[in-house]
């Protein structure tokens, strides 16, 4: 009997933008299961040839992952980790075969067994073009099948996959919006739980980022705290392809977002306060309108808007369209209640997200007059590989010459603590069309914008004080962007990384000077390795990354030397959930308040422009440190680990699953 030729029984056109993702749950129909022999997954990126000759405006690729038994952990998917423009992957997936029940009939088959999820998302991080994709399933027949093809008359949806067997497998179909869009947990009924006691976890990506890079912490986040059915988890997502403007315009773009979403905005108190000057904050569209049909696309918000296509056809899209949040601000009697049912409120900032979110607290702190943060609790404020101290003092001064200069903007002038006193001068032209207008206080100071955040009594020092604890995560070793002392404020002055690495202290992993360190990340970034199916299956089993966990109480924060005066060393204890830890000690300084306050004012612009950025970024951890406890994370991840840690990708990032693990476990975000 000659082969037959395989069916095309699904196919599907869609444009991923930056952070774009679709899902396909496939499942086949048990009762005809036995009839196929194999399903090709085929994912071809259409776009022309020539835009892979041009990566500066893309990069122009997809990744793609099909899973087999999605639900089942850890999955072991077969993965295309960089598809460029006009190239096609082929995946093909064998169907279990039956098991015999009893000896009667042709058995059964495991449904879950011939279930996949096929994922494809974007790689494109510079600019809001698109990567046009087309996705087809084919089933290749048992030669011995009988199964009588009957393609559907049913006429298929645009933006929807086109099913032309639905007798032969079903489809289960996620767009960006669905994935990454915020969604109210649901009541047993499906219907939006109506208390108002819900818990608003945020989080923001890093520089060159989108809402794809949270992705996996959102949906470990939603997992472990499904039971509870009190958290709603934001993906911020108005500053893809805008985070070289600065940590003030990536920061007034978030506030924005979460006013908006918690409802301050719907309230008269709102309105008469808060306007939202979009000229200054919003330059682009937001990844939420980004992947809304044209017709439901805000059209003044369009014409405003210079950084995306105004011409937005009805094909560029993923999908459905996003559906706007409910607007539950109204109470019984018909008054406007504040804010709109979150009672908390939690941060969690990954890279230049973390001072983005510093940043937020402060400008939303101001504008509403404090009355956000006095009717919904801060709870948690985290950080992750996040440069709080700048970059510069701890990688080669040519980096941050090259940052201070402009290289990627003004958020690389933020980065290099480089003093703002030229920006506010009249008619300094090129500085003040790069800033926006001065919002609040943060905008006004002419010293470095880190500086100014952290300095206590400023709006940002202010509110970060009010949340109930402050976890900063730090690489200890191979983050070529991000380095330890950086990202743990200098907090944790008895840490010996040199002990750390020897084969007689807590790891026997060689150390890594910065450039093997920069050598080894563009190779992962350029030619990322795809983990083998044995890795993925020890993944769950691999030891914990964390390896420093210490508290450190409000004080003046020590030197680079290690040194704080008159501190005294109290052991404090470990918690259960790290597996391999040193135990450090907190740190008290009898130095007052006033003193210190005193200390971190008589930083004016004439003594901040002639400090080094050593001497700035301790001015800053004084700040951060005063009256303000921290906890100290430290993590060793052996491969490049800026991304790792928060798992950029799911199944490429494997080495940082256990540290969102701990971050997930390690917080009630309920």
């Amino acid at each position: 009997m000659p082969k037959q030729p395989p069916l095309l029984v699904l196919q599907h056109t869609t444009s991923l933008s930056i952070g774009g993702i679709v899902r396909y749950r496939i499942a086949l129909d048990p009762s005809n299961a036995h009839h196929v022999k194999s399903l090709l997954f085929r994912v071809r990126n259409t776009s022309p040839v020539y835009r892979n000759l041009t990566p500066g405006s893309g990069p122009w690729k997809v990744a793609v992952a099909l899973a087999r038994n999605p639900d089942k952990t850890p999955a072991t998917p077969d993965l295309v980790p960089s598809l460029g423009c006009a190239q096609v992957s082929n995946l093909e997936a064998v169907v279990a075969a039956a098991h015999p029940q009893d000896g009667q009939g042709e058995g059964s088959f495991d449904v879950h067994e011939n279930e996949w999820e096929l994922e494809v998302m974007s790689e494109m991080v510079l600019h809001p073009n698109w990567i046009d994709v087309k996705i087809e399933i084919l089933a290749q027949l048992r030669e011995d099948s009988d199964y009588n093809a009957k393609e559907s008359t049913t006429t298929a949806i645009e933006s929807l996959p086109q099913l032309l067997y639905p007798g032969l497998i079903s489809c289960q179909y996620k767009d960006t919006a669905a994935i990454c869009g915020a969604s109210y947990p649901k009541d047993e009924q499906g219907n939006d739980i109506e208390d108002r006691d819900l818990h608003l976890v945020v989080l923001t990506h890093g520089i060159h980022g989108s809402w794809l890079d949270m992705l996996y912490l959102r949906e470990q986040i939603d997992a472990h705290n499904a039971h509870h059915g009190k958290t709603v988890t934001l993906l911020t997502d108005t500053n893809h392809a805008g985070t070289e403007e600065g940590i003030q315009m990536a920061g007034q773009r978030v506030a924005h977002d979460i006013l908006q979403f918690t409802g301050y905005c719907d309230t008269e108190e709102g309105k008469r306060t808060l306007t939202l000057a979009k000229t200054n904050t919003s330059k682009r569209l937001p990844l939420s309108h980004i992947f809304a049909t044209a017709k439901n696309v805000d059209t003044e918000d369009d014409n405003a808007s210079s950084g995306a296509s105004t011409n937005t056809n009805s094909h560029k899209h993923d999908g459905n369209t996003i559906h706007n949040q409910k607007n539950n601000t109204k109470s019984r009697n018909g008054s406007i209640v504040f804010p709109r049912r979150f009672s908390k409120i939690s941060f969690l900032g990954h890279s230049l997200g973390g001072l983005i979110n510093i940043y937020a607290l402060g400008y939303i702190q101001e504008k509403t007059a404090g009355q956000f943060f006095a009717q919904i609790q801060p709870v948690h404020f985290l950080t992750i590989a996040t440069p709080l101290l700048g970059v510069g003092f701890e990688h080669p001064w040519v980096l941050g010459y090259a940052l201070g200069q402009g290289v990627i903007g003004q958020t690389g002038k933020d980065l290099s603590l480089k003093d703002r006193s030229g920006n506010h001068a009249k008619g300094t032209g090129a500085s003040e069309a790069l800033l926006p207008l001065p919002e609040c206080e943060l905008d006004t100071s002419p010293e470095p914008l880190l500086v100014a955040m952290a300095r206590p009594g400023s709006v940002s020092n202010t509110a970060l004080k009010m949340f109930k604890d402050r976890t900063s995560y730090a690489n200890i070793d191979n983050d070529m962007a991000v380095r330890f002392q950086t990202s743990t404020m200098m907090g944790i002055p008895t840490f010996d990384m040199d002990q750390f690495f020897s084969p007689e202290g807590p790891s026997t992993q060689p150390k890594r000077n910065l450039y093997s360190s920069v050598v080894s990340s563009t190779l992962a970034f350029m030619f990322p390795v795809v983990p083998s199916k044995q890795k993925l299956l020890e993944a769950l089993e691999a030891p914990s990354p964390i390896v420093v966990v210490s508290h450190v109480d409000a004080v003046l924060a020590p030197t680079t030397s290690g040194k704080v005066d008159e501190s005294v060393v109290d052991t404090s204890t470990t918690p259960t959930t790290v597996t391999s830890a040193t135990s450090l000690g907190s740190h008290h300084s009898s130095t007052s308040s006033k003193s210190t306050n005193n200390s971190c004012s008589a930083g004016s612009s004439s003594t901040t422009k002639s400090k080094s950025r050593q001497e700035l970024a301790e001015l800053v951890a004084q700040g951060y440190h005063t009256d303000m406890d921290w906890i100290k994370i430290g993590v060793f991840i052996a491969n490049e680990a800026h991304v790792q840690i928060i798992v950029r990708r799911k199944w490429y990032n494997l080495d940082g699953w256990k540290c969102v693990q701990d971050v997930v476990e390690r917080h009630d975000f309920s």
